[in-house]
């Protein structure tokens, strides 16, 4: 008698997988930036008890899912660019990768929108369209562009007369 194995029983451990993946994320940002000092058990207990919501709610675990995977294939995408990159006849081929460069802030925004549509997938949550119309044909909307507007021109003036 053969004896399979199942994949299947991998969804038995994949709240188990999220809780690890966000307890170690938040854990290693915590401890990354400081932002509670140096208590350890702080750090633990936080990253803990916001891991645990997504033991606790269902749709969080596949949120993390979703989101590991793409973003998994996300990363892999960006290794190839970089390794066409690196093969350009240029004389610096990674000039661009500066910290004040334009590619990292499209790289930046390219996971702001990736983590916006992945919520919006898993969390089911759209935007009604016909009131984001409406109200661009508000008088409001016309002044607070103009008062945008009016912002960055005030900033970039003042930039160039100093």
């Amino acid at each position: 008698m053969a004896v399979e194995a199942s994949v299947g029983v991998i969804g038995y451990f994949m709240p188990i997988f999220a809780f690890m993946l966000v307890f170690i994320i938040i854990y290693a940002l915590l401890k990354k930036t400081e932002i509670l000092g140096g208590g350890e058990a702080v750090m633990l207990f936080i990253s803990f008890i916001l891991a645990s919501f997504f033991i606790v709610e269902a749709s969080l675990v596949e949120f993390v899912q979703f989101s590991s995977a793409w973003f998994g294939t996300l990363i892999i995408m960006v290794f190839f660019v970089l390794a066409i990159f690196a093969f350009m006849p240029w004389k610096e081929p990674f000039e661009f990768m500066s910290k004040s460069s334009w590619f990292s802030w499209v790289l930046l925004a390219l996971i702001v929108a990736f983590f916006i549509i992945s919520s919006a997938y898993t969390f089911h949550w759209a935007v009604n369209w016909g009131s984001v119309q409406s109200w661009f044909n508000t008088d409001w909307f016309g002044m607070i562009l103009l008062l945008i507007v009016a912002g960055i021109v005030s900033w970039t003036i003042k930039g160039k007369a100093a």
